[in-house]
């Protein structure tokens, strides 16, 4: 059996569009993923609202990926990633650019290299996020939603130049009435896609 860890932000934990409630296990893309790999595969879900890729702060402690990484990798050993991350990484707080979000993600895989000192590396799938709909308020501001825009680009040269799979949120999510969170289509979307992705990353 092949383990797979899905790791992301809100959209991956399964957070609902403008409310505070999370979609049912039926609904998340995670859950639908495993559904469509079948029984020779674990798919872990390891989604935290506000998780960025190694940007953190006073106001939303403990949201950088890079430093869950490793325990996470460590405690599940799975076969492969799924990583959607980098939409948070656009709030007016952390004042860094697309370029450098993109480097964030490229210390996120360096660090899960070093994470699997003795054993293989598990292989990736990289989602860019969706760029952001939203209207500009206290977290995301125009900017933002500027940067969420050229994320897609960056991130699929980082997942070429570290031999990972990729695919991009923003051709198919519709996103709720935030602007930001996915609605159960676009769960069942990323569900599909990512299971293409993760079956590809094995030659399947």
């Amino acid at each position: 059996m092949r383990t797979i860890l899905c790791f992301g932000d809100s959209n991956t934990h399964g957070s609902m569009p403008g409310m505070t409630g999370r979609y049912g296990r039926d609904v998340r893309w995670p859950r639908r993923m495993e559904a469509l790999l079948g029984q020779e595969y674990e798919v872990v879900e390891e989604g935290l609202p506000g998780r960025t890729t190694v940007f953190t702060d006073y106001i939303e402690p403990y949201r950088a990926g890079i430093e869950q990484i490793v325990p996470l990798v460590q405690s599940h050993v799975p076969d492969a990633l799924v990583i959607m991350l980098g939409g948070n990484d656009t709030k007016a707080r952390y004042h860094v650019s697309a370029p450098e979000i993109g480097f964030g993600m490229e210390e996120l895989l360096l660090r899960l290299r070093a994470a699997c000192p003795f054993g293989p590396v598990p292989r990736v799938v990289l989602a860019a996020p969706a760029p952001l709909q939203c209207a500009p308020g206290a977290e995301f501001n125009a900017e933002s939603v500027d940067k969420s825009r050229q994320l897609a680009p960056i991130l699929q040269d980082v997942a070429r130049r570290f031999g990972c799979g990729f695919l991009d949120a923003g051709e198919f999510a519709a996103l709720g009435q935030d602007g930001i969170h996915f609605t159960p289509g676009d769960h069942a979307e990323m569900a599909r896609r990512a299971a293409a992705a993760v079956t590809a990353l094995f030659g399947e």
